[in-house]
């Protein structure tokens, strides 16, 4: 039996996604010892890493040429939302350092690759969402937008990016590169956090 894109995605990136998970503020969160200057930390680190890979997608022209509507699945500016309404000002914003260890998404797969890791956050999102707004000051529209993501519409966004998935998985080369460029995304977005 073959295995598609999404299978060999799961299983080629579990250990990639478990580090992750394991980080030191993805552990706070989970046990509830995070403080709220930790989450803006967090939430700074997540910008600093999304807000130029967005800026590069964009200017690459991929996102549209694939039907990836940006101002939809583009993550930056909810956590503009979040560190505005957790008292940043547009200054300070601007100030924070951006990621320039970023992951090559030169190619249609690259880039379906790279927001593969970026889309499927926000399935894990959802349950980060629920655990934070039992001890932090924060909901939907004041303080967590990010990671609230598409609130409801979450389940559909993802069943409509696997589809973006699948048809881009179609060559072995295709496949190949989606995964590698997941895996690279990651591996960089790990580092970022960790550094």
């Amino acid at each position: 039996m073959t295995t598609n894109v999404l299978e060999q995605l799961r299983q080629d990136t579990a250990d990639a996604h478990q580090q992750i998970e394991n980080n030191a503020y993805a552990r706070s969160m989970m046990d509830q010892s995070m403080t709220l200057p930790e989450y803006v930390s967090y939430l700074k680190l997540f910008y600093g890493f999304l807000k130029p890979l967005e800026q590069q997608a964009v200017q690459s022209g991929l996102p549209e040429q694939l039907g990836f509507d940006m101002t939809i699945r583009g993550k930056a500016a909810l956590l503009e939302q979040d560190l505005l309404h957790l008292g940043l000002t547009d200054e300070q914003l601007r100030q924070l350092p951006l990621c320039t260890q970023l992951p090559d998404i030169s190619t249609p797969a690259r880039m379906i690759g790279c927001f593969y890791v970026i889309e499927g956050s926000t399935l894990g999102g959802q349950i980060i969402t629920k655990q934070l707004m039992k001890f932090l000051p924060v909901e939907p529209g004041a303080g967590i937008s990010y990671f609230n993501g598409y609130g409801q519409d979450t389940r559909e966004q993802w069943m409509g990016f696997r589809q973006m998935v699948l048809e881009a998985g179609t060559s072995e080369q295709d496949s190949q590169e989606i995964v590698h460029s997941a895996r690279e995304t990651f591996q960089l977005l790990d580092q970022w956090l960790s550094a």
